[in-house]
């Protein structure tokens, strides 16, 4: 009896310990496999938080070429130009941003035209080789002296400038060019640019080419920002307008480019006073009602040039922060800094000199 009642409590501590240890490895296994099923809906959902996307542009304004300017670049010995000079203490600091952009106040018509200054520019090619250097990505072309040397002025600058690695964007070659958008990629945000001129000095398009200079047209300028909403996260449009010295932007410039804004643009750079005016913030809703910041920098100024009228030695370099939210798909303008510069015009040996500096002029 007592031998019966040892195996019985032998099995039944058996079948205890298997319970327990069958129970007991169950229980481990469901922590450990909930556990890992736990870190990977967390992986995934730390995954599916996609960060918010940032792009840093500038923007400059007006780099003119007056004829102090174009043979301040000569060397007599090579026989060629060189401008690197003219951007040797900003290019640092251009170079920084994601993209930058410029207005290019002259033609690129060669040296078999005259190189002369105002009132009709054309300069030596090797004015987009210091822009390029400078680390300049976007050229700006449309304005009042796109013309200066006609047809053949305008597509011969368009051509230099792709030739170098820059991008026009103003003037086109074919109709097919004026359908096309300028769109550049930076940290994963599509920037659109687009670019308008009030006029050009009374010069008018050749008939059978009315596509080769972009003119300011409200409605057509509003399609065109539509058609690049398509194709890119953000607008950028360039407008030369404006009147010249004055250091206010009209009513008919804050109309413009306020409508601009309203109509899908993000950022609004502009030049052609030749000095600058103060930028403007607006909060505009969309279409899902929702708000967002966008700038508009009514003129840039003078960026480099040889002019000395009041101010007009003064300009600003525009850093602008861009952020998109993924998964709103909304990008805004987040900060804005305009940065001072100024030309210091100098002799050496008998020739002007230009350097741009950094800082607000103190003289």
């Amino acid at each position: 009896m007592k031998k019966f009642l040892k195996i019985t409590i032998v099995t039944a501590a058996i079948i205890f310990i298997l319970a327990v240890f069958k129970n007991g490895y169950f229980w481990l296994g469901k922590a450990l496999l909930t556990e890992k099923a736990e870190n990977v809906r967390e992986s995934l959902g730390q995954n599916q938080l996609v960060e918010k996307r940032t792009v840093t542009l500038m923007a400059v304004g007006d780099v003119m070429m007056h004829v102090g300017q174009i043979w301040s670049g000569y060397d007599s010995e090579k026989g060629s130009f060189d401008y690197s000079e003219f951007f040797c203490e900003v290019k640092d600091l251009i170079s920084s941003a994601d993209l930058s952009m410029a207005n290019l106040e002259t033609t690129l018509a060669g040296n078999k035209e005259k190189f002369t200054g105002y009132p009709r520019f054309n300069s030596p090619d090797e004015i987009a080789d210091a822009l390029k250097e400078a680390g300049f990505d976007i050229i700006f072309t449309a304005n009042n002296h796109s013309l200066d040397r006609g047809e053949k002025g305008v597509l011969r600058t368009i051509k230099v400038l792709r030739e170098k690695g820059l991008t026009p964007v103003g003037t086109n070659e074919t109709k097919e060019d004026l359908e096309t958008v300028a769109v550049k990629e930076a940290n994963g945000i599509k920037i659109a640019f687009l670019a308008y001129t009030y006029g050009t000095n009374g010069i008018p398009l050749p008939k059978d080419k009315p596509f080769l200079v972009n003119l300011i047209d409200e409605e057509i300028i509003l399609q065109d920002i539509r058609s690049a909403k398509e194709k890119a996260d953000a607008v950028v449009v360039y407008l030369h307008f404006g009147q010249e010295y004055s250091r206010q932007p009209s009513a008919e410039q804050r109309n413009l480019a306020q409508n601009l804004i309203i109509g899908g643009a993000d950022l609004i750079v502009a030049s052609h006073p030749h000095v600058v005016q103060p930028g403007e913030w607006l909060e505009v809703e969309d279409a899902m009602g929702r708000l967002t910041k966008k700038y508009i920098a009514y003129s840039l100024g003078n960026f480099i040039s040889a002019q000395s009228f009041p101010h007009t030695d003064e300009g600003v370099i525009l850093k602008v922060t861009l952020e998109k939210d993924p998964e709103l798909n909304l990008v805004s303008v987040v900060s804005v800094e305009e940065i001072p510069t100024w030309v210091h015009k100098y002799k050496e040996k008998g020739r002007m000199k230009y350097v741009i500096k950094l800082g607000r002029k103190t003289q």
